[in-house]
C-alpha cells in the first residue's frame, strides 16, 4: 500500500513519540504512515519520495528483518512494523515446513472408498470434491478454496473421513472444529450434522468401520479463540509453540476472515505431527485486522507448484442454482454489464436504483410490506412460539449495508425500522421480534461479539433468546431479561461485516450512493450478495454499483512474495 491519505489520532500520538524518542523526522513519519495502514488491514506501507529511505535504513530502530528491530525496511521500500513482519515470516516458515512433511498416498483401497463416498452423485460435477479429498490426502496443509454453495464442509467431512480411513494418524484422532466467529462455528456445526446424517443413511449398509468413523467425527465447532484458549487478562493464548493442541487433525472454516495475527498463532499451536484444513472464500472481505493469508495462500499456490499441490479450488454451486449462482460468479469477475442483464431477467434479484434520501425511503416501505413480516409474525403470536422456528423465520429476510453510521448506515436503518415496527405492535420498547446484536464480549453471561438475539414472549414475559451450541454440539437456547442485555445494538440491518459468516433466505444489500465512498469494494459486494440463498436485490446508485465492481480491494504485504518465492530467515 502507498501511503494513506488520512491520518487519525493514534498515528499522530505515535508520530510525536518516535519523534521525541529516535530523533528521526523520517522515522517517525514512516511509523505514522505504518500504523495507519495497519488499521486500514495492511501489514506494510510503500514509502514515497518525500521520505529519505537512506536515512531510514541506517536509522538503529530499523533493520532488514534478519534481527529484532522495531521496524524493517526492504530494498523495495515496503516498511513493516516488526510484529507484522514476524507474523508472516513465522506464517511462510510453518507453511514451507508443512509442504516438506507431505508424502504421496495412493492405493487401491483409497480409490474404492473414494468411489464409494462420491456414489450416486453426479459424477461431472463431484469431479472437484473426489479430486480435492485425494489430493488432500498425505498433506499436512491443505487449503480448501470455494464459493458459497460449492459444497465446501461435505468435501471436508468425506475428507475427515478418508483421513481416519488412510491418515498417517494412528489410534484414537482428536478432530478439532474451529472458525473466527461464534456464527461461523454454529454454521460449519449444523452443516456438519446434517452432512453426516445424510452420509449415514448412504453408507449404513457398509460395515461398522464406516459407522464409527463417521461418529469419531465431532459436529461441536468452536471458534478459533476458544480453541486457543484465550486469556484476555493478558492477552495471549493457552496453546503456543511451548504447549501444543493435542489434535491430530484442525479445521479451519471462514479462513477469510482471520488476520494475520491469529494465523501466526494458530501456526503456532499446532504439533508438528498434526494436518491444518484451511476452507473459505478468498474472494470474500478479508479480515477486519492486518492481513490477507487466505487470499495470499490461493494467489501463491496459482504461482508455485508445490504449494499448488496443497489447494483445491470448487467451482461448481450445489446450494444456490440458476441466476444467483450466476450473480456470484458476475460480481466476483467485476462484469458489470452481465450483473445488470442477470438483475433485469430474474423476478427474484432486482436492483434498485438509490440515489438519494427520498429513494431510500421508497425502498424501506417496500421492505417492510415484504411477506416474510406477517411469517415471522405468525410465529412470534402463537401461544407455544418455538423459538427455534422463530429465528428460522428470522433468517429468511436480512438487509445489510456497507456502512455502519450516517444516512445509509446500518444504524440509523435500524432506528427507522424499529420505530415502524414499534407502532405497528403497540408503541412499546421492547416488543416480539425486537432483534439485538451483542456488540461486546461478555463472558460471565457467555454472549459474544456478533450473537444476535431475537425478543420472544415465553412464560408470560418479555425475554431475549440466544441460540448457542452446548458441549455436545446440540443446538441449545439461553434466554435473558431486556435488562440483562449487556451492550447491544438493533439487528434489523447489519454491516456486511458483521454478516460475514452468516446466511439468509432473501439479502438486500444497500451501497452509498457516492460512488467516491472509500468503503466501495468488489469484495464488500460479493461478501453481501453471497450472504443470500435464495435471492438478492442491491440498492445503490447506477455510479455506486459499478465503482464497487471496479474497486478490487488488495492488502499490502509480503506473505505473498514470501509463498511464491521461499525465503531464507530466522524462525
Amino acid at each position: 500500500m502507498n501511503a494513506p491519505e488520512r491520518v487519525g489520532a493514534l498515528d499522530v500520538a505515535l508520530q510525536r513519540w518516535a519523534l521525541r524518542r529516535s530523533g528521526s523526522a523520517a522515522l517517525s513519519r514512516a511509523i505514522g504512515l505504518a500504523v495507519a495502514a495497519e488499521a486500514d488491514g495492511h501489514a506494510c506501507v510503500r514509502l514515497g519520495a518525500d521520505i529519505n529511505l537512506g536515512e531510514l535504513a541506517i536509522h538503529p530502530w530499523v533493520g532488514d528483518g534478519s534481527e529484532l528491530k522495531p521496524c524493517v525496511l526492504t530494498a523495495s521500500g515496503d516498511f513493516f512494523l516488526w510484529r507484522n513482519w514476524r507474523h508472516e515470516q513465522r506464517i511462510a516458515a510453518e507453511v514451507a515446513a508443512r509442504i516438506g512433511a507431505a508424502h504421496a498416498l495412493d492405493s487401491e483401497a483409497l480409490q474404492a472408498d473414494l468411489d464409494l463416498l462420491h456414489a450416486g452423485m453426479d459424477p461431472q460435477h463431484a469431479a472437484g470434491q473426489r479430486l480435492a479429498v485425494q489430493s488432500a490426502m498425505g498433506k499436512k496443509l491443505f487449503v480448501l478454496s470455494g464459493g458459497p454453495g460449492t459444497g465446501k464442509t461435505s468435501t471436508v467431512l468425506r475428507l475427515l473421513l478418508m483421513l481416519q480411513r488412510h491418515g498417517a494418524h494412528q489410534g484414537e484422532i482428536r478432530i478439532a472444529l474451529a472458525a473466527p466467529t461464534g456464527k461461523a462455528a454454529q454454521r460449519l456445526s449444523q452443516a456438519l450434522r446434517e452432512g453426516k446424517q445424510a452420509l449415514a443413511a448412504s453408507l449404513a449398509d457398509r460395515g461398522e468401520g464406516w459407522a464409527a468413523a463417521l461418529k469419531a467425527i465431532p459436529e461441536n465447532a468452536q471458534t478459533l479463540h476458544r480453541l486457543l484458549g484465550f486469556q484476555p487478562q493478558n492477552d495471549r493464548f493457552r496453546f503456543d509453540r511451548d504447549q501444543r493442541l493435542p489434535h491430530q487433525i484442525v479445521v479451519i472454516d471462514e479462513a477469510s476472515m482471520v488476520d494475520l495475527a491469529l494465523m501466526r498463532a494458530s501456526f503456532d499451536a499446532l504439533a508438528d505431527e498434526a494436518t491444518l484444513i484451511l476452507l473459505g472464500d478468498p474472494d470474500q472481505l478479508v479480515s477486519v485486522s492486518a492481513g490477507s493469508v487466505l487470499a495470499d495462500l490461493v494467489s501463491a499456490a496459482a504461482a508455485e507448484p508445490a504449494l499448488g499441490s496443497h489447494h483445491a479450488q470448487l467451482s461448481h454451486v450445489w446450494r444456490a442454482g440458476g441466476t444467483l449462482a450466476r450473480i456470484y460468479a458476475a460480481i466476483r469477475r467485476g462484469a458489470a454489464s452481465e450483473l445488470q442483464s442477470l438483475l433485469a431477467a430474474d423476478a427474484e434479484q432486482n436492483w434498485y436504483p438509490t440515489d438519494d434520501p427520498a429513494a431510500l425511503a421508497r425502498q424501506l416501505q417496500r421492505w417492510l410490506a415484504r411477506p416474510e413480516w406477517p411469517a415471522l409474525q405468525a410465529q412470534l403470536t402463537r401461544a407455544d412460539v418455538d423459538p427455534h422456528q422463530a429465528f428460522a423465520e428470522m433468517r429468511q429476510l436480512q438487509l445489510l449495508c456497507a456502512l455502519r453510521s450516517g444516512r445509509y448506515g446500518a444504524t440509523e436503518l435500524n432506528a427507522w425500522i424499529d420505530a415502524q415496527r414499534r407502532q405497528q405492535l403497540g408503541g412499546a420498547l421492547w416488543y416480539p421480534g425486537r432483534p439485538v446484536l451483542i456488540r461486546h464480549n461478555d463472558y460471565g453471561r457467555r454472549l459474544y461479539n456478533g450473537d444476535v438475539g431475537l425478543t420472544l414472549p415465553i412464560g408470560g414475559e418479555l425475554r431475549v433468546c440466544f441460540e448457542s451450541l452446548d458441549a455436545d454440539g446440540a443446538l441449545s437456547l439461553r434466554t435473558l431479561s431486556p435488562r440483562e442485555l449487556p451492550e447491544h445494538e438493533l439487528a434489523y440491518a447489519l454491516t456486511i461485516h458483521q454478516a460475514q459468516g452468516s446466511e439468509y433466505g432473501h439479502v438486500a444489500v444497500l451501497l452509498p450512493p457516492d460512488a467516491g465512498s472509500r468503503i466501495l469494494s468488489r469484495q464488500l459486494l460479493y461478501t453481501g450478495v453471497s450472504r443470500a440463498k435464495r435471492s438478492v436485490e442491491i440498492w445503490s446508485s447506477a455510479a455506486s454499483l459499478q465503482a464497487a465492481l471496479n474497486q478490487l480491494s488488495l492488502r499490502a504485504g509480503g506473505l505473498r512474495e514470501r509463498l511464491t518465492h521461499a525465503q531464507d530467515g530466522p524462525l
